[in-house]
């Protein structure tokens, strides 16, 4: 049989040929993908592991400082320790007691009622018997209980809470849990943390401050920054600390600056207050997103918060690597914040105390338990620089940042202790008016000095009796000059003069001396001086009928303004008539290491007014002081000539469902009468004249300043 023998058949060339460029077109394939993902997409990669694991933390400036003309700090920022937790430490202990605790703190939330075991007996407990029953709360009450089962009874039927199954509180009347159940079970990063929030209080003796939800929040929201436990520690607890607590893993002393004022109530409506600010979320001028803002302050009132933008400064930043949970990894930068700037004001400490002692000064016949509603204003009048400016009554600025519960007592104090009434107040000035209306009459009519007008009762413009203040005592003051006017504090003239003249000079009068007008106590640092065209007070423009003239003649009906204004007009008068914006802030600058910028004093007007009749208001005005028969007698010192004038502004207000007759007494002074280097203005709300209420006030006012810039020698004792 014959055999078939297979023949060996040659390879093609080109089918070799082929097949090779296959391979290499696929190996190219290959390689230029892994070119394109790994080379040139690299920077794209990077970019979104950037984004997933790396987060900008905004981090405060340290706040400038604000001080009085002589250096004196008013505002200080201040280091504020604070013992920190960081949760990122706290995710690998196992432990039981953190179990028990956290179980105790959603019942205790639940319950409402603070369990009956402290941490110690906790700890007590799993070192001696661990395997047995722990009591948490005995002696249930029926309110309790109830509690209890609307909380806890159906929810641990249908999800048998570890350590809760076992027992029934309804029927025992004690809430029991299992804590052999606790032993094995995983633990939770807030309840790891909550235990070291115990341990640290345990060792050191003080009250926990952080709630267990406060944890939890803090680990939902906030996982790569410190929990601060516990703020504003003082240097016995930092040494506890340091001595008992700092070899526990995860905890450390953590700075922040924080705010104080070391004059408390003093500067209060002045310099204002700072609370935390609000959340950043995006930075201004580069768009970066912030992801997480440390927050620091922010002024809320005042100076604080006028110019919070050069006290502020500039915020730092950190970048912070975070892992797969979201806790904090790594800081790969940190960019430090610059500190604020600092306001040097035209404030005298020492002034400032002087002129709320004088104002809260109780005198005969007020009522020692009622609090003083008022306000005073020192000014230098030969500048406009505010010497000092205080309102009653007042509150304490550092008890306001600190207690949430003392904010809340504040909104519904019926004193209003955050009014800044020496500013902001509007009032009817009364009397005090009274020198604006005689100049506008004598610039009209310079022949009007001589003029003579009869006081007398009754006294009636139409058909109504109008009086003056001497009437309500059965007198009248006669034949009186606009001089003697001035001095006696006589309506009737004012009422003459009014009618015969009209309101019109009045109006124009008040208006150079700022009545009604934008005042610019707190400018834009940077912008140019300037009036604006702004309402501050009120100033009609015309009078409704010849009641309505007299009465403004007087200070009262429509015409309102605030202290800061009458003592705007006090200084004018003083100086000869130039009518200066009031100066605060002295000087600025933008750090600490920078130099000091100079806030210019400015006057807005020379106010047009004869010499004589200025002289001859200003000697009404020595006389209301100086003379026997003046208004204000009570308000002299020994060796030192005063000018000034009295005034009394009647209201209606109502007391206990009744609307009943009150005065608003006030004093504007200046002094020493011939070189003038004080001008004052005093309210006080509800008191009884301008002479009894105010005169005795100004009066110690007077002796402090002059003792102290060394005019008077100081009294012993």
């Amino acid at each position: 049989m014959a055999m078939k023998v297979k023949q060996k058949r040659e390879s093609s060339t080109l089918v070799i040929w082929v097949v090779f460029g296959i391979m290499m077109f696929a190996l190219s394939f290959l390689v230029s993908r892994l070119w394109n993902l790994q080379v040139q997409r690299t920077s794209g990669f990077v970019a979104d592991f950037y984004d997933q694991s790396v987060r900008r933390v905004r981090l405060p400036a340290v706040r400038g400082k604000i001080y009085d003309r002589n250096g004196v700090v008013l505002a200080d920022s201040v280091p504020n320790y604070s013992i920190a937790i960081f949760t990122e430490e706290m995710r690998a202990p196992r432990s039981a007691i953190a179990n028990t605790l956290e179980l105790m703190h959603l019942i205790w939330v639940k319950v409402g009622e603070k369990p009956d075991i402290t941490y110690r007996d906790v700890k007590k407990h799993f070192a001696l018997t661990p395997k047995e029953p722990l009591v948490l709360y005995k002696g249930l009450s029926d309110e309790q209980l109830g509690r209890w089962q609307n909380e806890f009874g159906r929810w641990s039927e249908k999800r048998k809470i570890p350590g809760l199954g076992n027992h029934d509180p309804l029927s025992s009347n004690a809430i029991v849990i299992e804590t052999s159940e606790l032993l094995k079970r995983p633990t939770s990063t807030a309840a790891n943390t909550l235990e070291l929030v115990y341990e640290i209080s345990e060792r050191i003796g003080i009250p926990r401050r952080i709630r267990y939800q406060e944890i939890v929040d803090h680990i939902i929201l906030q996982k790569p920054l410190p929990l601060l436990a516990w703020e504003h520690i003082d240097d016995e607890t930092m040494a506890k600390w340091a001595d008992t607590c700092s070899s526990l893993p995860g905890t450390d002393i953590y700075f922040q600056s924080a705010r104080t004022y070391p004059f408390g109530e003093t500067n209060a409506h002045v310099v204002g207050f700072t609370l935390e600010a609000d959340a950043v979320r995006q930075e201004e001028e580069t768009g970066e997103k912030i992801h997480f803002d440390m927050r620091g302050i922010k002024g809320r009132k005042g100076l604080e918060s006028t110019y919070n933008d050069l006290l502020k400064g500039e915020p730092g930043y950190e970048l912070v690597q975070i892992d797969a949970s979201g806790y904090h990894h790594v800081t790969l930068y940190k960019q430090l914040p610059k500190p604020g700037g600092d306001l040097q004001l035209t404030i005298d400490e020492n002034i400032q105390q002087f002129a709320i002692e004088a104002l809260l000064s109780k005198q005969d016949g007020e009522d020692p338990d009622i609090p003083v509603k008022g306000a005073c204003i020192v000014l230098d009048p030969n500048n406009g620089d505010v010497l000092a400016m205080v309102s009653a009554p007042s509150f304490d600025p550092n008890a306001y940042m600190a207690s949430v519960g003392y904010r809340q007592a504040l909104l519904k104090d019926t004193l209003s202790r955050t009014y800044h009434r020496a500013v902001f107040g509007q009032y009817p000035p009364g009397s005090t008016f009274k020198p604006i209306g005689v100049l506008g009459a004598l610039r009209e009519h310079p022949d009007y000095t001589n003029t003579v007008h009869n006081c007398h009762s009754p006294y009636y413009v139409g058909n109504r009796q109008m009086k003056c203040w001497i009437h309500s005592q059965w007198g009248e003051h006669g034949d009186v000059t606009a001089r003697q006017a001035l001095m006696y504090s006589c309506n009737v003239y004012m009422f003459e003069m009014a009618r015969e003249l009209g309101y019109e000079p009045i109006r124009d009068m008040a208006r150079e001396f700022g009545i009604g007008q934008y005042v610019g106590l707190f400018p834009n640092l940077d912008d140019p001086q300037e009036q604006k065209d702004l309402k501050y007070g009120n100033l009609p423009e015309k009078s409704i009928s010849a009641i309505d003239s007299c009465n403004m003649a007087i200070g009262q009906g429509a015409i309102l303004a605030s202290p800061l204004q009458m003592a705007m007009v006090v200084a004018t008068i003083a100086n000869g008539g130039r009518l200066y914006r009031p100066r605060l802030v002295e000087k600025w600058r933008t750090g600490p290491d920078n130099e000091y910028i100079t806030n210019p004093t400015w006057a807005i007007r020379q106010i047009d007014v004869p010499v004589e009749a200025l002289e001859l208001v200003r000697g009404g005005m020595h006389d209301v002081v100086m003379d026997p028969e003046g208004t204000a007698k009570a308000a002299r010192v020994d060796d030192i000539l005063i000018a000034g004038k009295t005034g009394s502004a009647q209201y209606k207000k109502r007391v206990d469902g009744e609307v009943v007759n009150s005065v608003h007494t006030w004093m504007i002074s200046y002094a020493p009468y011939h070189f003038p280097k004080y001008a004052v203005a005093m309210l006080v709300e509800d008191g009884v004249s301008g002479g009894r209420t105010i005169g005795p006030r100004l009066s110690k006012l007077y002796r402090s300043l002059f003792e102290y810039d060394g005019t008077l020698p100081k009294e012993d004792g």
